[in-house]
């Protein structure tokens, strides 16, 4: 191809390609269309250049504190302007004015249009800004205002839909590691417990370098721990809630919430082996069977050998060892001495083939029973 023939080619596909142009604000404040991509504007001009005017003056008298104006004039540019681009700043300034009135709610819907259905809007980040900011203010018990004047209720479950809206529409950063762990603060304060793990759980599972991976871990195992308050519960959670304090310690040993985590292990190791203390003199004082006793004070001693119950079960090991009897009992002196399961004493012997794993003597089915 010559010269003349290329220049004819290039002229031809210039000619017609589409007009390249976005809708975007000067440093002066004016909004204008620039020729960097293609706009969906109407392409009537004299409708664009009503919508352009409109804007320009709706973000004037949001500039200059007439709040109440701007959202008026921007709403007739959301009406004409429709799902084209001049719908993300308008609808983004006036969720600005909504806030400055205290208008939590319209602005959030404003803001939430923006960040669902223009995420190739500029000022894209800003918008999330300011959904954080107004579920922040919520969270911390800031009223709504009725009409823009009147002081209304306080709204912290809006808060909590807000944080996890914005960890949806920006699911990847610091906003999103943000929104999550203040929903899970939030959450636990308005009692919220199966909320706030499963805001912990995602900032553990899809965050694992956030700065907030610490505390987190730290307030899914106090959660953990909460369903086992004592030893007289079962202890799996306990369990779950040791294993995720020595992860944390393993991982972040200079973190506050590392420092914090020691004591905390000690006491819930405490726990499970008081559980297997308590197990164990049931076993030894109630059922008169010294092998079960000694079977659940050993494991007392291997959770917890210098604990409280670590050591009243080491006595108790010795006691049953040196063939003690145990103590007896109320209805021991009314009833006479529990019957001692066949194959449970003394403690020393082994249990049979005949014998469960905690020393009870296992029949043998009938011919015929399953």
């Amino acid at each position: 191809m010559n010269l003349i023939a290329k220049l004819l080619f290039i002229a031809t596909v210039v000619a017609t390609c589409p007009l390249q142009a976005e809708l975007l604000r000067d440093a002066q404040g004016v909004w204008k269309i620039t020729p960097t991509k293609p706009t969906d504007l109407p392409t009537d001009p004299e409708k664009r250049a009503a919508i352009i005017d409109n804007l320009n003056q709706g973000t004037r008298e949001f500039d200059a504190g007439k709040f109440h104006a701007s959202i008026s004039t921007l709403g007739d540019v959301i009406d004409d302007a429709g799902d084209t681009e001049a719908g993300a700043p308008a609808r983004h300034f006036r969720a600005k004015a909504y806030n400055e009135r205290g208008q939590y709610e319209p602005a959030i819907e404003d803001l939430k249009w923006v960040a669902t259905r223009r995420i190739d809007y500029a000022d894209f980040d800003n918008v999330i800004d300011l959904e954080l900011a107004i579920a922040r203010h919520l969270a911390d018990g800031g009223h709504r205002w009725l009409g823009g004047w009147m002081p209304w209720f306080q709204d912290r479950a809006l808060a909590l839909n807000v944080l996890l809206d914005v960890a949806r529409q920006a699911p990847n950063g610091k906003r999103a590691e943000s929104a999550l762990i203040e929903y899970a603060r939030l959450a636990l304060k308005l009692d919220k417990r199966e909320e706030a793990m499963d805001s912990l759980e995602r900032i553990v599972g899809e965050h694992p370098n956030s700065p907030h991976i610490a505390e987190a871990m730290g307030m899914l195992a106090d959660l953990r721990a909460s369903d086992s308050p004592g030893a007289a519960w079962d202890q799996a959670s306990a369990r779950e809630a040791i294993d995720a304090l020595e992860t944390l310690m393993a991982q972040f040993p200079n973190s506050p919430e590392a420092k914090l985590a020691e004591p905390r292990v000690k006491l819930l190791r405490d726990q499970m082996a008081r559980a297997r203390l308590e197990l164990a003199e049931f076993y030894w004082v109630r059922r008169n069977n010294p092998r079960a006793a000694r079977l659940m004070a050993a494991s007392a001693i291997t959770i917890a050998p210098e604990s409280e119950a670590g050591v009243a079960a080491t006595k108790l090991v010795a006691a049953i060892d040196a063939g003690n009897e145990p103590p007896a009992t109320l209805a021991d002196a009314v009833l006479g001495r529990y019957p001692r399961p066949l194959g449970a004493g003394p403690a020393a012997a082994k249990a049979t083939s005949g014998d469960s794993g905690l020393g009870f003597k296992e029949e043998t089915p009938k011919t015929g029973e399953r």
